[in-house]
């Protein structure tokens, strides 16, 4: 008997926590006409709430949430953002805890992301703490971006890479007040949404260890579950890790078996149709695959099609196609279905192009996100190691 009313109790605070709305309310000075746009998680998908002032200024927001969520709000004044040609930079957002509580929002539409938040709740009281932190981050951040823009419109490049290097400085400073604050408040909800938000930053141990001390309470919540997903895989793609095997149908029609390359030197490319940055490092990847092929390269291009235009998957295999040999790569290639094998999850894929190197032995030697000139150099180098003349 003791053991279920132990059960009952360490549920209660969650099953409480879903019967409760929330209610915020925003007081900005100089919001005038603009509105403000509130961005959450609401049934596993991105929402954005559209919100208007009402006649005495105040901004009324109500719903409610299944669980925490760390909401981005941004006020839609087009005033605000810093523009190159046509390229554009959005001042900083007010990012904060919502919880199914009464919260108060008092500051200036100018500088949302400094705005004072006012709540009786003690998840939104914890990360309070942190974001003392961020504030002073983006202001300084945001200083640093105007004077680049101001220097851009001028075409004055003078200085510009000391301004881009403090502007990482602070990034990186910033991701380690987030690791500390997780590590501090292991029994906060919110260390568990910030933790899905470092996984491009942090070693799949560290990850796993911050992951293993959250509080017993929401190991079953939504939130905890998915970054349990997250940290297998993650955790999975480790160098040193044997690499996930897989058999898919290529786009020749023949079956795309990676048991099939054993003793070969393996690029994993996830790319998308859609994506411009993939697209443009194709080039000098297809220079990489004439130069190492004869040497036992072997490259399989993995396109995720589910954001290109286009619902269904007959539209998605069009774009695919399209793409392929628009660009003529000539290497290995399967379409990502989360419906016969998700790739995509199970090689935990947080932004394209990402690109997986895999030694001889079949083991994870490199993982590269996104595309660059030095990125570039690395994967070159790696291939020299592993491929020698």
């Amino acid at each position: 008997m003791k053991k279920t009313a132990t059960l009952i109790l360490f549920l209660l605070p969650l099953f409480i926590f879903a019967q409760n709305g929330f209610t915020v309310k925003a007081k900005l000075d100089h919001l005038g006409t603009n509105k403000v746009k509130a961005s959450y998680y609401k049934n596993g998908k991105y929402t954005n709430d559209t919100l208007v002032a009402n006649k005495k200024g105040i901004v009324l927001w109500e719903g409610q949430l299944d669980e925490p969520q760390i909401v981005r709000m941004e006020v839609l004044d087009s005033t605000l953002i810093l523009r190159v040609g046509k390229a554009a930079s959005a001042p900083p957002f007010l990012m904060f805890v919502l919880t199914n509580s009464a919260i108060t929002i008092t500051g200036d539409a100018k500088e949302v992301y400094a705005a004072s938040i006012k709540s009786k709740d003690k998840e939104i009281i914890d990360y309070e703490t942190y974001r003392k932190d961020e504030i002073a981050f983006n202001r300084a951040s945001w200083e640093i971006q105007k004077e680049l823009n101001r220097k851009l419109n001028a075409k004055d490049t003078v200085g510009n890479a000391v301004l881009m290097a403090k502007l990482s400085a602070l990034r990186k400073e910033n991701q380690q007040v987030r690791m500390r604050f997780i590590d501090a408040h292991p029994a906060a909800f919110s260390s568990i949404l910030m933790l899905s938000n470092l996984f491009l930053v942090m070693s799949p141990e560290d990850m796993y260890r911050r992951y293993e001390a959250i509080d017993a309470r929401y190991k079953d919540s939504k939130a905890a579950k998915s970054l349990g997903l997250k940290v297998e895989s993650n955790r999975k793609t480790a160098l040193g890790q044997p690499m996930i095997q897989f058999s898919l149908v290529g786009v020749d029609g023949k079956q795309v078996n990676t048991a099939d390359l054993k003793g070969k030197v393996i690029l994993l490319d996830f790319w998308g149709s859609w994506c411009v940055p993939c697209r443009k490092s194709h080039p000098a990847l297809k220079e990489l695959y004439a130069k190492y092929k004869s040497r036992g390269l072997e490259i399989i291009g993995i396109s995720n099609e589910a954001f290109s235009a286009g619902g269904n998957k007959a539209q998605q295999e069009v774009s695919w196609r399209k793409a392929i040999k628009e660009d003529g790569i000539d290497w290995l290639h399967v379409l990502n279905d989360a419906d016969i094998n998700d790739l995509a999850k199970s090689h935990d894929i947080n932004g394209y192009p990402t690109k997986f190197l895999i030694d001889r032995n079949g083991k994870f030697v490199l993982k590269i996100l996104g595309t660059s000139e030095g990125l570039h150099k690395t994967l070159e180098k790696k291939l020299a190691d592993l491929m020698p003349d």
